[in-house]
């Protein structure tokens, strides 16, 4: 009662956000950079927004001003080298030190409201309880497939993953996490966790300048865009590989595989042994990547979040072949077999990427198609009024 009073008595134009990340707003080069910029922006359209950003590193803590595209709020860079595992990001428990530096950086009474870029900084720090909290929920708790983990690595990390899930899941029943507002990056997360309140936020891919016509394609390279020390996208590469690119080679030897995405230089070595496969790690130029891709593919398998190298692809102008996994994370955006071809199994999979391979209209339409659709249904205005939606949902509680 006493926070609905003090709420009222502060006028719109006067209320700031404080908005808690791991991801530089001003880092596009990747999805979860672009997300933080766009979140950013929508909350800077709104109200005055100033960041804590937290890196790993030993470096300065430096203050410095947003550009206004962003709200012209200010940055606080909290650079910290972790004494523990407590103090690390995937930690699911609680850091004194950086609950600290956090008091030490920001007078809290200052803000009206608190967002977190993903769950990490609500995990990480001690915030105030009498502020409105909006903890944006991408990428939430997720299993991968244990069959598919093959090396000790990664079925070590997994095991960790898995324990601190449960930590984070228990921490979610807290009354603290329990009142606050939850944004959620498709229907199927939000479904995983019906206990927590909240919206749909739809991930939105960054738009190139000059999306590159059909016609630039070779013609013959299959394209997988992400972020590849994520597990989710291993499991996706090392699958396609295996099941359905000899699939593929047999009716296409032309036919090449690339892929794009920062990853382990063992990882790397190891799919560049597959034919006419090619994995670069990271591209500096990922619109030239599209450019040059005659279909693009995701065939991820496990995961959360939406899936933004789908309509990513889309927005580059280019046909793209999904997984049923992938696909129902953009169910109610984009219409199979208009949009994009959506792959049932390993055979239909690699029987979609045949037929793209050799049809070019067909090819061209999805493209054309897809491109449309994407342009229509995630655009930033839609973006922006669901952030000044849940503003105005949490003031007026």
């Amino acid at each position: 009662m006493t926070l609905a009073i003090t709420q009222a008595m502060t006028p719109p134009n006067t209320r700031r956000a404080l908005l808690l990340t791991y991801h530089d707003p001003q880092c596009t080069n990747y999805g979860a950079g672009q997300r933080t910029h766009f979140l950013l922006k929508a909350l800077g359209q709104q109200l005055p927004t100033d960041v804590v950003l937290f890196s790993e590193t030993s470096g300065a803590n430096t203050v410095s001003d947003l550009p206004d595209e962003l709200g012209g709020g200010k940055l606080f860079r909290i650079d910290h080298e972790p004494s523990s595992f407590l103090d690390r990001a995937w930690c699911g428990l609680p850091s004194k030190q950086l609950s600290k530096l956090l008091a030490a950086t920001v007078d809290f009474d200052q803000y009206d409201c608190i967002v977190c870029r993903y769950i990490t900084p609500y995990l990480k720090c001690q915030l105030p309880v009498n502020k409105p909290l909006i903890i944006d929920f991408d990428d939430p708790v997720y299993n991968v497939p244990w069959r598919s983990l093959r090396q000790p690595r990664a079925i070590i990390k997994e095991t960790v993953k898995w324990l601190n899930q449960l930590i984070i899941k228990a921490r979610l029943k807290s009354a603290h996490a329990q009142s606050a507002h939850f944004l959620f990056v498709c229907e199927r997360d939000q479904a995983t966790f019906p206990e927590l309140k909240g919206a749909l936020l739809s991930n939105m891919p960054s738009f190139p300048q000059h999306p590159a016509d059909y016609s630039a394609s070779d013609g013959k390279t299959l394209l997988f865009v992400g972020f590849m020390s994520w597990q989710p996208n291993i499991i996706a590469v090392e699958h396609f590989l295996a099941h359905i690119w000899p699939k593929i080679l047999a009716k296409n030897p032309s036919a090449q595989f690339r892929i794009v995405g920062k990853s382990t230089p063992e990882n790397l070595k190891r799919w560049n042994t597959f034919p006419n496969c090619i994995a670069e790690g990271y591209a500096e130029n990922i619109d030239a990547a599209y450019k040059n891709a005659a279909i693009c593919v995701v065939p991820v398998l496990s995961g959360g979040g939406s899936n933004i190298k789908v309509p990513e692809a889309l927005a580059h102008n280019r046909p793209v072949v999904v997984s049923v996994y992938a696909f129902n994370g953009w169910r109610n955006y984009f219409v199979e077999n208009q949009d994009l071809l959506v792959a049932y199994d390993d055979d239909a999979f690699a029987a979609h990427c045949t037929a793209l391979l050799t049809d070019r209209e067909l090819a061209l339409k999805l493209a054309q198609n897809g491109h449309h659709s994407v342009l229509q249904k995630l655009s930033f205005d839609s973006f922006s009024k669901q952030v000044g939606r849940t503003l105005q949902s949490i003031f007026s509680a």
